[in-house]
């Protein structure tokens, strides 16, 4: 008896039985597992089921007794939850997978997510590579840029400071006129500011006309207020701004403009109004010829006859009017005389217009007619309007200026005294 036990003993640790089901006899230290009903099962060194119990971090434990006699599987290893860490924790033949063959992934409303819960950064996805979870932050991450959104995620937008600073030392300052025109006179460059996510370049001065009797030397040419032009004779078509928000600067054009009916450089001069932003309640896009040329106390009387609440509201169609008021057989042409050509507008409103594929197009129009037809775009604009470059754009291409409107009547006043109105 005791060489059969023997012999059994030693076929049950040795044999090749592929059932899986328990030894006839147990042997300590064998393999095992503990199945659901919490019953420890032996199994064979070559059954299956010793394969399938010892995948990625499971394995099976060994045969014991525990301090009370009872059978136990000691140092058995079960499936867990697959955690980020290059190793098969579930026990599926997958590494980092979660249970259905897909990468382990953490959306970005997860409670688990780490990544920067802040600026471009809030809606970003992690996913499990080779062991640690990656963040997938959006193109727009990185160094902070103008363009309205907070990109190196740090709860602020477009920050400009000596630490955190938008531009380039060599890219900040711009300069469009001839190089040898810098700092010559009243040109001087511009700098780049980031307002609303849009590069505004400031106070940027180029050659232009020179104002006879303003103490400057505007064409920038080293000598001040010469007389480049026998003739003082000029035409200004002035584009307002109807919409509403410009009441108050509105009255300030029509002082200036019956203030310059006794000065003697603009006896000769002639006035237009066109009205932008003008309705009658039935046609928004309304772009009204107030007054072809007049004298500038005729064109005062008419700006300020129109300057009713009953007549705001329209939209401000700016390219559409400059390109109208100079394009023969418009209902906004001018009877323009062999004078020098000027137009003027005087809004607070970003650039629009109707009648173009898009701004661009309008410019790039706008500047073609004023090259052929010789005229020249002066603007007084809101000094917070978001779209200044394309304004310097428009002006600067133009042979014009670019100024800032003021609702202080003698300050506003002032400034168009300064461009075109000061006797010699």
């Amino acid at each position: 008896m005791k060489k059969s036990n023997l012999l059994l003993i030693f076929f049950m640790i040795f044999g090749s039985c592929e059932c899986g089901q328990d030894p006839l006899v147990e042997v300590l230290g064998s393999p095992c597992y503990t199945d659901s009903d919490g019953k420890v099962v032996q199994v064979s060194l070559n059954g299956s089921k010793y394969g399938e119990l010892n995948i990625g971090e499971c394995s099976t434990g060994l045969t014991n007794r525990d301090e009370k006699g009872e059978l136990v599987c000691w140092g058995e290893t079960k499936p867990d939850e697959e955690d980020c860490n290059n190793l098969d924790d579930n026990c599926n033949g997958l590494v980092d997978d979660d249970f259905s063959g897909y990468e382990l992934y953490r959306p970005y409303y997860s409670d688990q997510n780490s990544c920067i819960p802040f600026g471009v950064c809030r809606y970003a996805d992690q996913t499990c590579v080779n062991g640690e979870w990656v963040c997938h932050y959006p193109d727009t991450y990185g160094q902070e840029v103008c363009d309205g959104k907070d990109n190196d995620c740090d709860t602020q937008v477009d920050e400009d400071t000596e630490e955190e600073s938008l531009f380039n030392d060599g890219d900040r300052y711009v300069y469009t006129g001839d190089p040898d025109t810098i700092n010559v006179g009243e040109c001087r460059a511009g700098y780049k500011e980031c307002i609303d996510g849009v590069i505004s370049v400031r106070n940027m001065r180029t050659p232009t006309r020179e104002i006879c009797g303003n103490d400057d030397d505007d064409d920038c040419d080293g000598l001040t207020d010469e007389i480049e032009n026998d003739s003082v004779e000029k035409d200004f078509a002035l584009v307002i701004d109807y919409s509403g928000s410009m009441s108050m600067i509105i009255e300030s054009v029509a002082d200036a403009l019956c203030s310059w009916s006794s000065q003697g450089v603009l006896q000769n001069s002639r006035f237009a109004v066109i009205a932008i932003g003008h309705t009658d309640n039935t046609d928004f896009r309304e772009t009204k010829l107030l007054t072809d040329f007049t004298d500038s106390g005729t064109a005062c009387d008419i700006i300020r006859a129109a300057n009713r609440p009953n007549f705001a509201g329209g939209t401000e169609l700016q390219l559409d009017a400059v390109f109208n008021v100079n394009l023969a057989g418009s209902e906004q042409y001018v009877s323009w005389s062999a004078n020098n050509r000027n137009v003027l507008i005087f809004s607070d409103e970003m650039l629009q217009e109707y009648m173009f594929a898009d701004i661009q197009d309008g410019i790039e129009s706008i500047v073609e007619q004023c090259t052929d037809i010789q005229y020249t775009i002066g603007a007084f604009i809101d000094y917070n309007t978001i779209d200044q470059a394309l304004w310097v754009d428009l002006t600067q291409r133009c042979n014009g200026f670019l100024d800032y409107l003021s609702f202080n009547p003698r300050q506003m006043i002032d400034t168009l005294n300064y461009w075109i109105g000061t006797d010699c």
